[in-house]
């Protein structure tokens, strides 16, 4: 049986393997995820006795980015499992279909991207009074760099 079939979602529901806090708490894993991995950098920045390590660990938000996703895959992973499913069901994968949500995603990818540098600047601007927050942008040695750009992680997300 398909697993996002609806027999089954209410079979997993009825089993009260399936609920709202999972994806409750996805909504937040990501935010949660980011201030955590951010805090790991400042620490190690804070132990080379920075003045600023939070500000200081900015830059670093393309290499640390994996951190962000390595720990929402942890968490999803662990949610599916808890469902009785495998993270690979989630993709729902039909091959009849690939056409058709490949042109979506390819649609979807410059609206998200309006959406998200949308929201950089405009956080920019409240926080910092500039359209450009600092880690947007920062210099990083160039292992990091190459690393943050080839994890597409050089535009800060």
């Amino acid at each position: 049986m398909d697993p996002n079939s609806h027999e089954a979602l209410l079979r997993r529901q009825e089993a009260a393997t399936l609920t709202w806090r999972g994806p409750a708490l996805m909504l937040f894993a990501r935010s949660a995820c980011a201030v955590g991995a951010q805090a790991l950098v400042a620490a190690i920045f804070a132990l080379r006795s920075s003045p600023t390590p939070w500000h200081d660990a900015e830059p670093w938000l393309p290499v640390y980015g994996t951190l962000i996703d390595a720990g929402c895959l942890a968490l999803l992973w662990w949610l599916t499992r808890r469902e009785g499913i495998r993270l690979f069901d989630l993709i729902g994968f039909e091959r009849t279909r690939l056409s058709r949500d490949a042109l979506l995603g390819f649609a979807l990818v410059p609206v998200s991207l309006v959406f998200i540098f949308g929201g950089t600047f405009a956080a920019g601007w409240l926080l910092h009074g500039t359209l450009s927050p600092p880690y947007l942008f920062g210099p990083l040695p160039l292992p990091a760099a190459l690393y943050g750009g080839w994890c597409g992680r050089s535009f800060g997300g």
